[in-house]
């Protein structure tokens, strides 16, 4: 009976995943898998066309715990679509792991990036514009259930002072040009240990330095992978066309798509040498 009363007097549903958002929302929101659907799946950076999640992507997202604290350190090769899966994490645990509280995206390199990654991240919702309550600036987005996601500039004092925030995101971690980068992950531990944030750290190499280096090689609590041009053949490239790239003279192939930290063109002149802004792209 209470049921029926609240159709005939319109009363919409009010669940675990935030403010009021519809019993005909919930089922895309229950799982990952209609998360994407219903979201867009990624596009292909070359054909523009819809493509499923990669085999390894869905790996990170299977290793995921909601219930635990997760560390991830994410050794990539250049335009594979780490980035993207890590957004796509991050977005869908929105209404569930970090409903109402904050997440934080920083980038190593320019800030002009990390606003292209939050466009990136905004356009998650093109198709699901309800469950935005506000995206004016440039560098914000705050959904429908309370959740704030903002992009920050790349530098170790954007992120003090900020609390309760429930996850953290570094993009191209290697690529802080700092002579000393370890003042980014001190601004960071406090936060980390004290609220038991998650943590993603993802970057291509950028030689025998910095704390992604250090934290690589040294014993620690964080989950360790490791993805290189071969994880996206037949998905994003084929076998032939990598192959002809791997023989480019002019960037160094062994840290841009073999997750090798060499002592390379980028790591002697910067990243702004070799890959210009050092852009994310799929």
């Amino acid at each position: 009976m209470f049921e029926n009363l609240k159709k005939e007097l319109n009363i919409e549903s009010h669940n675990y995943f935030g403010d009021s958002i519809s019993n005909e929302n919930q089922d895309y929101l229950d799982t990952f898998s209609n998360f994407n659907e219903k979201i867009g799946l990624p596009k292909h950076p070359h054909t523009g066309n819809s493509s499923s999640l990669i085999p390894y992507q869905m790996e990170i997202f299977n290793l995921f715990d909601e219930k635990k604290q997760n560390k991830f350190h994410i050794i990539k090769s250049r335009q594979i679509g780490v980035t993207e899966i890590i957004l796509r994490i991050l977005a869908f645990h929105s209404f569930h792991k970090y409903k109402g509280g904050k997440i934080r995206i920083l980038t190593g390199t320019r800030e002009k990036t990390a606003s292209k990654l939050m466009q990136r991240f905004k356009e998650l919702f093109r198709n699901v514009p309800q469950l935005i309550e506000e995206q004016k600036y440039v560098l914000r987005i705050k959904l429908v259930n309370g959740t704030e996601i903002e992009a920050l500039p790349s530098n170790s004092d954007a992120i003090r002072g900020d609390t309760k925030i429930n996850a953290i995101f570094i993009d191209e971690a290697a690529h802080y040009n700092l002579k000393d980068d370890s003042v980014v992950l001190d601004a960071i531990q406090p936060i980390v240990f004290t609220n038991k944030a998650d943590i993603f750290l993802v970057s291509t190499p950028n030689g025998p330095r910095g704390f992604f280096y250090d934290i690589k090689y040294s014993k620690n609590d964080y989950t360790k992978l490791e993805y290189n041009y071969t994880s996206a053949i037949n998905y994003i490239y084929s076998k032939e066309e990598i192959e002809l790239e791997l023989n480019r003279q002019d960037i160094d192939v062994e840290q841009e798509y073999c997750c090798n930290f060499t002592s390379g063109r980028n790591s002697v002149f910067g990243n702004d040498f070799v890959t210009g802004d050092h852009e994310i792209s799929w």
